[in-house]
């Protein structure tokens, strides 16, 4: 549970990142919006307190205002797809795809209120700036997080903290983001193995 929420947190950070340089609303929406296509790889290393640390492996693709797909590779496959209307989520330890419908009361909705509207980022999240080039996020409401930080390059998002109340940790790093890029249709058809067993909210 711990790590399902904060992908879905994460796949957040990254459909907001100019949020913390806007000098206005209107500045940050423009900005947002000339980013149509972003691919990044990435490396997350996850504590949750008595199960040691584990390190996971894989890419990220978002088309703005339309879905976002994160996909891990190591050290095994599974993947969140988002898309304005629903979640999947996919685990090949456990075959199983689980298919959810996003409701304005689910739990998930944040991702799909930025992909709709990202100025409602300030009404989820109190917004810190600790040092020149990384920033707290605190949620105003109960997600089960205490806050996460957020570090920027030169140009853009180079790595994700994020400690939830239990004192479990998360460390996301990127790589070779590129923004803009072609991104192939077929990236988003994700295919599982026969015989997963399929949950359908």
């Amino acid at each position: 549970m711990f790590n399902r929420l904060f992908n879905i947190l994460l796949i957040t950070a990254f459909l907001m990142p100019n949020l913390l340089f806007a000098a206005s609303l209107n500045n940050l929406i423009n900005r947002f919006e000339n980013i149509n296509t972003m691919h990044a790889q990435f490396t997350q290393k996850t504590e949750i307190k008595g199960f040691g640390e584990d390190v996971y492996k894989g890419e990220i693709y978002l088309i703005n205002n339309e879905k976002v797909l994160w996909d891990y590779n190591k050290p095994y496959e599974q993947y969140y797809l988002f898309t304005r209307n629903t979640m999947e989520y996919y685990d090949s330890s456990t075959d199983q795809l689980i298919r959810q419908k996003v409701t304005s009361s689910s739990g998930n909705n944040i991702v799909f209120q930025l992909l709709v509207d990202i100025s409602k980022i300030k009404d989820s999240f109190s917004i810190e700036k600790i040092a020149e080039d990384k920033f707290r996020l605190t949620p105003k409401s109960d997600m089960g997080l205490k806050y996460l930080t957020m570090t920027f390059g030169d140009k853009y998002l180079k790595k994700i903290y994020s400690v939830d109340k239990k004192g479990n940790y998360t460390e996301i790093t990127f790589e070779n983001i590129r923004l803009n890029v072609d991104i192939p249709a077929g990236v988003f058809d994700k295919e599982v193995p026969l015989g997963t067993e399929i949950f359908n909210y």
